[in-house]
């Protein structure tokens, strides 16, 4: 009972920390509008955007397949000690 109360309290914070990001004023603007303003303005977009390109191609290695290194005949034996295996069915 009290991890449900502990839950919906937790719940109600978060809820409410967004309404006041999104509609609370400060100086006029809203939070999300002075976030904005200063990432414009401090963060440097080349640099962001060489650390989308090296992301990308850091998970495009990641998900590459790897590739299969054994020869024709290798694969052959390997194919045969499968068919011969007792374990399958």
């Amino acid at each position: 009972m009290f991890k449900l109360l502990k839950f919906l309290a937790w719940t109600a914070c978060a809820i409410g920390l967004g309404i006041f990001l999104a509609k609370g004023q400060i100086d006029g603007r809203t939070p999300l509008e002075h976030l904005e303003r200063f990432w414009k303005h401090k963060v440097n977009p080349s640099k962001l955007d060489q650390l989308k390109d090296g992301l990308g191609e850091a998970i495009d290695k990641v998900a590459e397949r790897p590739r299969d290194r054994y020869s024709d005949d290798e694969r052959a034996a390997i194919d045969r000690i499968i068919a011969k295996s007792p374990t399958q069915r």
